[in-house]
């Protein structure tokens, strides 16, 4: 209990750090020149919306940390699958089909957002992630009612997301979306540190209804959150590009991140699959010790070394930090006692918080000029994609081979991944220069 009042007032405390990412929302607003000022030294340029700004941007944070919320008190929902005889690859179908829909939704709701309004479309998945509450309190009688409330959550989430949080980034300069990026997913890592906690000690006192039934609460604070913004966020008034045209332009240049970004949902689902189930002999707290120290890692290097890692070519180091990650993964089945998860856990939060920023640095580089919403859109959809793969996948392993056998073979994948994008982009960037050094030095002929 102490270790879980410490972690609270640990996150308390770095959220108020928010002020530097203030710095960076109102200081877009500014000259390019004064954006990178404002966003080290993380002073408060007082202009005249200042404070509307910053109202906005609080909003957004709790948006995002509420929609986190509703995925990581979720945890457990494989233990309720589990109890009504279901198999480990029919779990890991239900977990699954949410990040496909996330995935498509998010694509739909950009066009959407683009053509009725930000705030109406998140609006509008608010409503729709609202019904899939109710459709998990439906799966307390029928069980099958679980996929459709998958669905219905996934695809509000995906409205939501597209139709208010896009806008944080993309009010970002380009050169400075990498390390936004990294600060944005803070409130998320917060809350998978307080959703396992909350599901556990929901579930341990009263039952997954109280879980069910938290899901259409948190839709309707995000409600009243939309509906207080500040100023709407309307649409821009011009037709968008084809998706087909888009997905051409970008992905030439973002194959190898998207490919790093697919492989590391695939193996991230082995865990937010079925941790749960796998360390269900260690007792209570089991899970909540994981996610606790998760997110205590995840924030402690995305307000600290993470900074030194985001740019150049540290970012490599950066993303090579994956294989401790996948060392990490592999050792869960042998955690007899928590403070062993909790530790798992740290190193695991420790190499997210160190590898996002990274690989979005990189992404944001090769973004197409002339499709950069669409191609970032397409960056943070990848992972969902591996996300929805992994987890029928991985249940398959586990109902044949077991738990400590899926997930070695998921830190096998990550690490390899890992090890195959560093070893290529090195080579890619070492054959850049080669071909570039002939036209620096001048030919013999041309010293004659």
């Amino acid at each position: 209990m102490r270790l879980r009042v410490f972690v609270v007032r640990f996150f308390w405390s770095r959220l108020r750090c928010a002020g530097k990412i203030r710095g960076v929302f109102v200081g877009c607003r500014l000259p390019i020149k004064q954006n990178s000022v404002v966003f080290f030294s993380g002073c408060m340029e007082r202009t005249p919306d200042s404070s509307t700004e910053s109202i906005r941007l609080y909003a957004y944070l709790a948006i995002s940390a509420l929609l986190s919320l509703a995925t990581w008190v979720l945890l457990l929902l494989p233990n309720f699958l589990e109890e009504r005889h279901w198999s480990s690859q029919g779990i890991g179908w239900a977990i699954g089909v949410y990040y496909l829909v996330n995935l498509l939704f998010q694509i739909l709701a950009g066009r959407l957002a683009d053509r009725y309004g930000n705030v109406p479309t998140a609006l509008a998945g608010t409503a729709v992630a609202f019904l899939g509450g109710f459709c998990y309190l439906a799966a307390l009688s029928v069980p099958a009612m679980i996929l459709l409330a998958r669905i219905l959550h996934a695809a509000g989430a995906g409205m939501i997301f597209a139709g208010a949080l896009m806008q944080l980034v993309k009010s970002v300069p380009l050169h400075l979306r990498g390390r936004m990026m990294g600060y944005y997913g803070l409130p998320g890592f917060v809350m998978m540190g307080v959703g396992p906690m909350l599901s556990e000690w929901f579930v341990y006192r009263w039952g997954f209804k109280v879980i069910f039934v938290s899901i259409p609460v948190i839709c309707a604070a995000i409600a009243v959150i939309l509906t207080r913004l500040p100023g709407p966020l309307a649409p821009q008034g011009r037709s968008p590009q084809p998706f087909s045209e888009s997905l051409r332009a970008s992905l030439p240049g973002l194959r190898s991140v998207l490919a790093l970004s697919v492989f590391f949902g695939f193996s991230f689902s082995s865990w937010n699959s079925f941790l749960a189930p796998a360390v269900r002999g260690i007792g209570p707290g089991a899970v909540s010790a994981f996610g606790l120290g998760y997110a205590l890692g995840a924030v402690l290097t995305r307000l600290g070394i993470s900074h030194r890692l985001d740019s150049g070519p540290r970012r490599l180091w950066g993303i090579l930090s994956l294989v401790a990650y996948g060392l990490s993964l592999g050792l869960i089945p042998d955690a007899a006692f928590n403070w062993q998860l909790a530790g798992l856990g740290l190193v695991c939060g420790m190499v997210h918080g160190i590898y996002y920023p990274s690989l979005s640095s990189i992404a944001a580089e090769r973004f197409h000029p002339l499709h950069a919403g669409q191609a970032m859109s397409l960056y943070i959809s990848a992972s969902a994609l591996g996300m929805f793969v992994g987890p029928p996948i991985w249940g398959a392993f586990a109902d044949r081979a077991g738990y400590p056998f899926m997930f070695v073979l998921a830190a096998a994948v990550l690490s390899v991944s890992a090890l195959s994008f560093v070893f290529f982009q090195r080579r890619f960037s070492e054959g850049r220069r080669a071909s570039e050094s002939p036209r620096l030095r001048p030919s013999s002929e041309e010293s004659i």
